[in-house]
């Protein structure tokens, strides 16, 4: 049997044999039980949600192999990604009694495995082709947002020049290192805004910035409104949609 699990919001960890990681919102693992594993709630964190569902099957494992292979130990999937949106399904269809015997379950676990297989062969897709140092600068990115302190920084950590990454990286991404820093910061954000009853102030620490009053002027030069009103007049299905000239 296998657990994969996609936080929704706040934070946990888990521990695989001798590594630990962090766990926020966007990402999932899966783990196969029994193993050596343990996932748990740390004390600095004030919550964590999350879904999850139990596979069964050899398939699942080579599924996972091959996400492992080409999205890491724990990926980072868009809450609006068709694997997701099908979890959420899932879900639904659980919490309604729709699920009832064990012909559906199986249907439902073939069909969760194929998109999650789908979600690794489409991110195969768009990566595949990029110098090691332009992934593993996305990979950072998308991991340590809330430390990274800018181009400089990321170069050093992915042992190139500054010069030689920012142009890898724009002619691959399309975009700067730092308009892609600022749009995942601006992605997680969103998520806090419209998932959590946190002060803006809170949200800016979060996500990676100082103070309240540059995080807002950065949420609405991208997003066209303040973090405010964009909590009162937006949900979570925009969000990708923000972003689209910028993909």
């Amino acid at each position: 049997m296998f657990i994969f699990q996609y936080t929704l919001s706040g934070q946990g960890m888990i521990r695989m044999e001798d590594q630990t990681y962090s766990l926020k919102a966007g990402q999932a693992f899966l783990v196969e039980v029994p193993s050596d594993h343990e996932y748990y709630f740390p004390q600095d964190s004030d919550h964590w949600e999350f879904l999850y569902i139990a596979l069964h099957g050899d398939h699942v494992g080579d599924c996972w192999s091959f996400v492992k292979q080409t999205m890491g130990v724990i990926p980072t999937i868009e809450a609006d990604a068709p694997v997701i949106r099908y979890l959420f399904r899932i879900y639904q269809e659980i919490a309604k009694k729709r699920i009832t015997d064990g012909f559906q379950a199986a249907g439902t676990t073939y069909q969760f495995i194929t998109e999650l297989y789908r979600e690794a062969k489409i991110k195969q897709a768009n990566v595949g082709h990029w110098p090691v140092c332009v992934r593993l600068a996305v990979q950072l990115i998308e991991s340590d947002y809330q430390t990274l302190a800018g181009l400089e920084d990321l170069a050093n950590q992915v042992s190139v020049s500054k010069y030689h990454l920012a142009r890898l990286f724009h002619q691959h991404t399309g975009t700067t290192v730092v308009q892609y820093l600022t749009k995942i910061r601006v992605k997680k954000a969103v998520a806090l805004l419209l998932e959590s009853n946190y002060t803006i102030e809170k949200i800016a620490e979060l996500v990676g910035y100082n103070n309240g009053k540059y995080f807002t002027k950065i949420f609405k030069e991208l997003v066209g409104l303040s973090p405010g009103r964009y909590k009162k007049n937006y949900d979570m299905i925009t969000v990708d949609h923000l972003f689209s000239e910028t993909n």
